[in-house]
């Protein structure tokens, strides 16, 4: 049994390591959830590689197993997010995208404020691009997928898995996604049903993304970057709602370009 799996997210390359000994059982897991990242030995010899990520072999338990795929999807972003410093523009995002046109909606917030939830309603539509990081090439607005498995709750408790994009039935990602809105959620549980839009001005919408973004001061001109993708895919959009749900219709218009 092979003890790598090469990745690419990101537009980065990356392969993830296991000792010998390791659990036929988390071998499997991981390899599904990550279905949608992994490629064969010779993809992508274009894009960079950020060598191997070597991780511990877990107990054969359920729980156990569990653990270490949230661990590793973890590190594995904070990996390609290290890999991409200075050259992508990052955001602590979701994002799905018109299957057929490419045309994405970036929606940006804070972790538990529904970025997951959102990509699993609106990805059974759109092409799942990501629900934690999105990249996007500040020259050309293109976006580099990052399908990662989703945390998903099991039960409806606390406790997180790591969920296949398949499992979810989440369609593919667009080859060539390029960014056409970019939003700012804001969940309030005491929100009406309706969704409320804001539209920010440059400044206020630079003031309120730039603590939503990653290594940005390592970028060249990085509030002119900002400022850049505004003029492409703004005015920012503030979504003020109760739940995740709400968003849909609103979210749909946007990716399509309709009133």
């Amino acid at each position: 049994m092979s003890c790598h799996l090469r990745l690419a997210a990101l537009d980065t390359v990356l392969d993830v390591e296991w000792p010998a000994l390791t659990p036929v059982t988390f071998v499997e897991a991981l390899t599904h959830a990550w279905s949608r990242c992994v490629v064969d030995e010779q993809a992508r010899r274009t894009a960079p590689s950020v060598g191997a990520l070597s991780i511990k072999s877990p107990a054969d338990d359920d729980e156990a197993i569990r653990a270490a795929l949230q661990r590793l999807s973890q590190d594995v972003t904070h990996r390609l997010i290290a890999a991409q410093t200075g050259r992508l523009l990052m955001f602590h995002a979701g994002a799905v995208s018109d299957p057929a046109t490419g045309s994405t909606l970036v929606f940006v917030a804070p972790s538990g404020t529904g970025k997951t939830t959102l990509a699993r309603l609106l990805g059974r539509t759109y092409s799942y691009l990501t629900d934690e990081t999105v990249g996007i090439d500040p020259a050309t607005g293109g976006v580099r997928p990052y399908p990662k498995p989703l945390s998903v709750s099991h039960g409806g408790g606390w406790r997180k898995v790591e969920t296949s994009p398949e499992d979810l039935g989440l369609l593919p990602s667009h080859p060539e996604p390029v960014v056409s809105r970019i939003v700012l959620l804001n969940r309030n549980e005491g929100a009406p049903p309706s969704v409320a839009t804001d539209e920010l001005g440059t400044l206020d919408a630079i003031a309120a993304l730039v603590p939503e973004t990653s290594a940005l001061n390592r970028l060249p001109r990085p509030l002119h970057a900002v400022a850049g993708l505004l003029d492409r895919a703004g005015p920012l959009l503030r979504l003020t709602y109760r739940e995740s749900g709400d968003l849909v219709p609103l979210a749909s218009q946007l990716i399509e370009g309709t009133p």
